[in-house]
């Protein structure tokens, strides 16, 4: 279907989505900026202090004025760690809110992402990049907090320093040059760098995640030796890309260092002449030592911070990957609800079936009420059809009615609230209940009993400990694979849809199952429209009609319009135009 057109479908640069991200906090980060200005300001008490003490002590030995420079460093720098406490306390609510948004924006988003972004890429893979919002909730907190406080401690600390003689003005300015220096020039490709690390950290991690998911294939011989020679190959393909980046952020980390030791010896030597030559008093070359020794080593903190700042960027670039997914369209016609089964007319659809592949034009309809199995050989579009009907995708060519509505002009949420699609057993983690119901508005208790019931499954599940409340994990494992494909298609029914499709999962069940099921999808007075993949004759007999599936066309005869040939052991069917 669609994408969406939200400003989310337009992959924004690393800088860019955390802008938007913080965006909503900006009042809180604007009263952080305060309170860091502020408490930069404060900062200064000590080495003014100290100047005013020095410049005292020079001229005696008074106790009352040390007393008063005491009590007024105390109440100075108390204030400025109970500003200190109050940011912690704003940055604590700033990571919480950010946590929810993402949660929330990606609840919202991920059921209506397109079904082809999950198909060409591993969903579950893909969410772990998810948990980069904790490493933008603290590196967000950290910058927050230490950044801006460090940027305006060095920048009001300067600005003192200039004010007490033009040479210290020039040393601010070949400092400020020197820090911007070590920035921008020395940390050139730093943010790429960390974005790299990061693919290869979650190349590892995909690598790890398969061996945990097919532990069988790792087990046969062979398969311990394969694991640990591509475990091998992306750690040392992650190593590389994180010497890559820490290059970079050692020679920013080692010029700020070495910074730090020139800028102290240049001081002194500069602020020493200027004592000498009574252009500067003692007091206030011990408070410029003070001063720049915090100027400096802010900016040596710096060299740390800006690790932070880019594993901010490298991880707001991964969930972008998660907030950029497609998502379907919203908008289009709700098919009305009507007592029958609905009706489904395909008008010269071709699938696509691969690459350069496409399937012969199909052309038949499916009346309302009717029970219709497809089957064909592998990669024939069985399934594909039933993706169509559930607007999980699109033909490639051609169109389909839904009782007499081109599907590309109805809404998917509203056609799904008539149709049911099970393909595989997805049950989620919860009680039997919760999963028959999926909080459905308009399923009943009632209904839900119906269903289980119908399948065969009320009495079962009644004799479990918990019933209806009995707790299921992810997968349904406590199930037997009968009841879970049971419960799944009870779920479908409990909702009561014009249209079930159902894909190959029946053929699962044993024989007395497999026709205990299929009639509680059809005892509905044929009310609903039954559409099946399978290839099981029983199945065949069980339905109004079978609609065999031709192979697909060879991509070198496309223009000849001529057709693989079939395979020979096809089961006898019910013939019908296609």
């Amino acid at each position: 279907m669609g994408s969406s057109a939200s400003p989310a479908a337009h992959h924004l640069t690393p800088l860019q989505r955390l802008i938007s991200l913080l965006r909503p906090e900006a009042t809180d980060i604007a009263v952080v900026v305060l309170f860091s200005l502020v408490i930069g300001i404060l900062s200064l008490a000590t080495p003014i202090t100290v100047e005013a003490l020095v410049n005292t002590v020079a001229f005696g030995r008074y106790l009352q004025p040390l007393f008063v420079l005491a009590l007024m460093l105390f109440t100075f720098l108390g204030f400025a760690a109970i500003l200190k406490g109050l940011q912690t306390y704003i940055a604590e609510v700033i990571q919480r809110r950010i946590f929810v948004r993402v949660v929330a924006y990606l609840a919202d988003r991920l059921p209506r992402v397109n079904h082809e972004a999950f198909t060409k890429g591993h969903g579950p893979e893909l969410l772990n990049r998810f948990f980069e919002v904790i490493t933008v909730q603290k590196s967000a907190a950290l910058l927050v907090l230490d950044g801006i406080t460090i940027v305006i401690t060095g920048v009001v600390g300067m600005v003192v320093l200039a004010f007490y003689h033009p040479f210290l003005l020039g040393f601010n300015l070949v400092l400020v040059g020197a820090v911007l220096f070590a920035i921008f020039a020395l940390g050139r490709g730093a943010v790429d760098s960390a974005i790299d690390e990061s693919y290869k950290k979650y190349a590892v991690a995909a690598w790890l995640q398969q061996l945990a998911l097919y532990p069988t294939t790792f087990k046969l011989a062979g398969g311990l030796p394969r694991a640990m020679e591509k475990a091998d190959e992306l750690t040392v393909a992650y190593l590389e890309a994180r010497q890559s980046h820490f290059h970079v952020l050692f020679r920013q980390i080692t010029f700020t260092l070495g910074l730090q030791a020139i800028a102290a010896a240049c001081l002194l030597g500069i602020g020493g002449f200027l004592v000498i030559n009574g252009q500067l008093t003692l007091g206030q070359l011990v408070a410029s030592e003070l001063i720049v020794a915090v100027v400096v080593g802010s900016f040596a903190k710096l060299g740390k911070h800006m690790e932070s700042y880019y594993d901010l960027l490298a991880a707001c670039d991964k969930l972008g990957h998660l907030f950029d997914l497609p998502t379907e369209r919203l908008e289009g016609l709700t098919p009305p609800r009507q007592n029958l089964g609905a009706r489904v007319q395909f008008h010269h659809v071709e699938l696509e079936l691969g690459a350069a592949q496409h399937s012969p034009a199909l052309t038949m309809i499916i009346e309302a009420g009717e029970r219709v199995a497809l089957t064909g050989p592998p990669g024939s579009g069985k399934s594909s059809i039933l993706e169509i009907l559930y607007a999980l995708k699109e033909p490639a060519h051609g169109y389909v009615e839904f009782d007499s509505l081109d599907l590309r002009s109805v809404a998917p949420p509203r056609l799904r609230e008539q149709v049911a699609l099970v393909q595989s057993i997805e049950l989620i983690e919860g009680t039997i209940a919760d999963n028959v119901h999926l909080h459905r508005d308009s399923v009943t208790h009632q209904q839900v009993r119906n269903a289980l019931e119908a399948v065969g499954l009320w009495n079962e599940i009644m004799a479990l400990t918990g019933g209806l409340e009995t707790r299921v994990p992810l997968g349904g494992g406590t199930l037997s694979n009968s009841q879970a494909i049971r419960l799944m298609i009870a779920r479908a029914i409990a909702g009561q849809p014009r249209l079930i499709l159902i894909d190959s999962i029946l053929d699962q069940l044993s024989e007395m199952h497999l026709r205990f099921v299929f009639d509680a999808v059809a005892k509905a007075e044929r009310s609903c429209t039954v559409v099946l993949v399978t290839s099981r004759e029983s199945l065949f007999e069980l339905c109004d009609r079978t609609i065999p599936l031709q192979p697909v066309l060879d991509p070198d005869s496309l223009a000849n319009n001529r057709l693989l040939p079939a395979p020979q052991s096809l089961p006898r069917l019910n013939l019908v135009s296609l």
